[in-house]
């Protein structure tokens, strides 16, 4: 309350005390008259008080000093003027980068194309000189640990077994070692520096607003339909209904929005790109229009990915992996999936406790990130060979659980939606077991030890297989698995009104269950392969491997080509039965594995005739390699990953003369023909950017096994 008071002057005349606007705290609190005095008043500076002024909420007459405005309007010059310079510097380094001239040694490459701009690398940027301009980097090496169940590892076995044999061993190099203490090993390849010269041109000519750059309204909306409708029921961890709220307010001109939100929207643009590489648009177009959506993403969160401290970190983290799989660069997958990992354990996502502080719908949205990450390792590491970045004793959460009308997506109805969570679920169940898989019979990948003896393999592999008949029987009706038969009648009898799904989510899950017997009983055919050599392995484990070895042999083959049979299939017709594949580089990666399954039993086979059953066993089998051949020329058109395997089988197949006699004429069944010598393509080294698929510099002049 404000009061006149009167004071006594030395005059003895009577004044009125000077109004003060805003008492300090101190004075407030104690109600003592406060004079007002700035920084501090007369009471505080008597008693030794903190002095501090506070305006209320409602406050309109806020006294400001001119010392304070003059301060704030020295620091906003100071600002303004630092900003100019930097814009000069900027300025003159573009134009002294421009007027460069071509011979001179910085300038090595020019920019690439605007519109056809390359993802950078997760690497940083090294300059290819040192500070004095004096020392220029060498090309680096990649090198990379690829373990048992890696097909590099397997490949290693198969090329042991054939530069051993009489009837190939002219012009096949012998490998350097003959004793194997363990599977799998080192690959490396070389690069050029990096970053390259040209991508750094690139960077500096690139404006700092591009990262913020959106397509038109309709195409975004369209993109982020199609990855919910596709990679978004087939991995369920990012919510839909949340996303697209988000989204609607960026579209009305919010300036509310996450950096790391939008992050996770331009990686699901380029996934959706991406995952429609096959059949919609030329491959190279889609990937190259793909690589400008994850390089924005890769811009946008390249300092936030080094924190991971929320949840949204780990879903772009953990979807960034997913899509380099799908690229020329998918060893970089290994790197992004174990900072996703670390951020998710960091936020807690594996523990009960820990989310217990958060309510149900984000809860389970927690429970489902950290099962997508679950499932990409075990991925990962079985393809790559490499013991896994979350042990099974870590998965510990329920099973996630159908939200019901809180999952509703314009995408899809509550039928698909449900059916999306059993197959995930289905998926997670079906993992586990590759993980027994790899921690029994692999070794845990760790590439510590002698292999099993053969008894214990196949004591193993039987325990493992009655596992995985359970999960058959357990499966829910609208997840069943498909056979090429019964997959052509429901085709044809939805020929007038298809639903895609759940008849994808069987065949996806149907390709999964096939993969992982494969991998179950490769371990055996290794065994055959190893046995094929001199001194591969004793006589009486020989016998033993003879008498149980054969039903284990016929599983893996019957596995092998029937994913062929279903893949081939799928990729011959025409229309919306293609689009019951998942993303291509999953049926490429099926494909590729299942072709060199088979070629290796096919080797066993022409090697080793006795043993029991072994008619039956590879009965029709000499037609499979080609037939993996032709599936990948129908896979897609135009994609490097896919013209490179499929040269490297067709390469493998004229090596080991393979090539059946009887098979009809290619060229009459919608392919090329089959090349028994280099293409006219040009392909450069297998480099280990395709590690999970085979091994750099196979083959480099021709057929012949080299390096080993």
């Amino acid at each position: 309350m404000d009061l006149l008071l009167h004071q006594s002057t030395p005059q003895n005349q009577s004044v009125k005390r000077r109004r003060v606007a805003l008492a300090c705290d101190a004075c407030r609190t104690r109600k003592s008259k406060c004079d007002g005095s700035r920084p501090k008043c007369g009471m505080c500076k008597d008693l030794g008080f903190d002095c501090a002024y506070t305006p209320p909420v409602n406050a309109t007459n806020v006294i400001v000093q001119k010392d304070y405005l003059k301060d704030l309007e020295l620091r906003v010059k100071s600002l303004e003027d630092n900003l100019i310079t930097v814009k000069s510097d900027l300025s003159g380094l573009t134009s002294h980068i421009n007027r460069r001239s071509p011979n001179d040694p910085l300038k090595e490459t020019e920019p690439q194309p605007r519109n056809e701009p390359s993802p950078p690398d997760f690497a940083g940027t090294e300059d290819t000189v040192d500070a004095m301009g004096a020392v220029a980097f060498a090309d680096e090496e990649d090198c990379g640990f690829f373990g048992a169940s890696s097909n590099i590892a397997f490949l290693r076995h198969l090329s042991r077994a054939v530069a051993h044999s009489e009837s190939t061993q002219k012009g096949i190099i012998s490998p350097a070692t003959d004793h194997i203490t363990h599977d799998g090993g080192f690959a490396n390849a070389t690069r050029p520096p990096s970053p390259s010269l040209g991508h750094m041109s690139e960077v500096l000519q690139e404006r700092p607003s591009d990262m913020f750059t959106l397509p038109s309204s309709e195409e975004t909306l369209t993109l982020i339909h199609r990855y919910f409708a596709d990679t978004g029921l087939l991995f369920p961890y990012i919510h839909p209904p949340t996303f697209f709220d988000t989204y609607y307010q960026l579209k009305n001109n919010s300036k509310r929005v996450r950096r790391t939100w939008l992050g996770l929207l331009n990686i699901i643009l380029a996934m959706a790109k991406l995952t429609s590489a096959s059949g919609r648009s030329p491959a190279e177009t889609c990937i190259s229009e793909s690589a400008v959506y994850y390089r924005r993403a890769l811009d946008l969160c390249k300092g936030e990915i080094l924190r991971g401290t929320t949840l949204e970190v780990v879903q772009y983290l953990l979807l960034m992996g997913q899509y380099l799989q799908g690229t020329q660069k998918s060893v970089q997958a290994w790197t992004i999936h174990g900072l996703a990992v670390k951020a998710a354990l960091q936020l807690g996502l594996h523990s009960k406790d820990a989310s217990k502080a958060f309510p149900p719908l984000e809860q389970e949205t927690r429970k489902r990130t950290w099962f997508g990450c679950v499932v990409l390792d075990r991925t990962l590491g079985m393809t790559f060979g490499r013991p896994a970045a979350i042990p099974d004793c870590y998965v510990q959460l329920d099973l996630p659980a159908f939200q019901g009308s809180t999952e509703v997506i314009p995408t899809a109805d509550h039928g698909e939606v449900r059916h999306s969570i059993q197959f995930f679920n289905n998926t997670i169940m079906l993992y586990k077991q590759m993980a027994s898989i790899i921690d029994q019979i692999y070794g845990q990948n760790l590439g510590c030890g002698p292999p099993l003896p053969v008894g214990e393999t196949v004591s193993r592999v039987l325990g493992i297989e009655n596992q995985l008949f359970s999960w058959v029987m357990a499966l829910p009706e609208c997840l069943r698995q498909v056979t090429v038969e019964g997959m052509r009648d429901e085709i044809e009898q939805s020929q007038d009104q298809p639903q895609l799904f759940p008849l994808k989510f069987r065949v996806i899950l149907t390709l999964r269950y096939l993969h992982i017997q494969i991998l179950l009983h490769r371990p055996i055919l290794v065994k055959f392969l190893d046995a094929t050599r001199a001194s591969g392995i004793e006589p009486g484990e020989d016998r033993l491997l003879n008498d149980i070895g054969y039903s284990s042999m016929k599983k893996c083959i019957e596995s092998a080509t029937g994913m062929i049979d279903i893949i081939s299939e799928l990729v011959s017709s025409s229309g919306w039965p293609r689009e019951l594949l998942g993303a291509w580089w999953y049926s490429l990666y099926y494909t590729f594995n299942a072709a060199l399954v088979i070629i290796g039993a096919t080797w066993v086979h022409r090697t080793r005739q006795s043993g029991k059953g072994s008619a039956s066993t590879y009965a029709n089998i000499h037609i499979y390699p080609s037939r993996a051949v032709a599936t990948l020329y129908k896979l897609d058109t135009g994609n490097r990953m896919v013209d490179r395997c499929r040269y490297y089988l067709e390469e493998l197949i004229f090596a080991l003369r393979l090539q059946p006699e009887d098979m009809p004429d290619q060229s009459n069944m919608g392919f090329p023909v089959m090349n028994t010598s280099t293409p006219n393509v040009s392909f450069p080294s297998f480099g280990i950017e395709c590690g999970e698929f085979m091994l750099d510099d196979l083959f480099t002049h021709g057929s012949g096994f080299e390096r080993w």
